[in-house]
């Protein structure tokens, strides 16, 4: 456009003008196809606002632990362990998910909610000492079959239902 120093001005400035009428002309939305594809794409950018400020999401906490004592009936009791970044994950009323290892390799889950904690003192001949709990978790239905100690389980415990947006400005510390 502007690289003939032989054109006249004004010839230059008339084909720079017919260049951005074509523009114009190119970037209006005008077959019904596009139309819908300009609508669908609004919808879900509506729907994603919307499942930010409305909808919820839940935040857990999961640990490892041994099913302390042998359990039958409506409670059970883990000697959970949390790592070092974890400061004290649960307190009572707290509902949580207990996933039972049998050393069959069978796996049982059993849903509750968190009657008590309590610290455990570290074992002296741990080299780095961990952060252990006793916890008992109260069974929403009774155990159908004796629940052995030292069965290995995870411990999911919901600390809290939010907003997704809410999540967004929480920072890991």
């Amino acid at each position: 456009m502007f690289n003939n120093p032989f054109d006249s001005f004004h010839n230059t400035v008339a084909e720079a003008k017919d260049e951005r009428e074509q523009l114009d002309r190119l970037l209006t939305v005008s077959t019904p196809r596009e139309r819908l594809l300009v609508g669908i794409i609004a919808l879900v950018v509506a729907l994603l606002a919307a499942w930010l400020f409305l909808g919820s999401v839940s935040h857990n906490r999961a640990v490892d632990g041994v099913v302390a004592e042998p359990a039958n009936g409506d409670s059970l009791q883990l000697l959970v362990w949390a790592g070092h970044d974890h400061a004290t994950p649960v307190g009572p009323g707290l509902q949580a998910t207990v996933k039972l290892t049998a050393a069959d390799g069978s796996a049982h889950t059993l849903k509750g909610e968190i009657a008590s904690v309590s610290a455990v003192p570290p074992a002296r001949d741990l080299a780095v000492p961990v952060p252990m709990y006793l916890v008992d978790v109260a069974i929403d239905r009774g155990l159908s079959t004796t629940v052995p100690a030292g069965i290995r389980c995870r411990l999911i415990i919901e600390l809290a239902r939010q907003s997704p947006f809410s999540l967004l400005g929480m920072r890991p510390s």
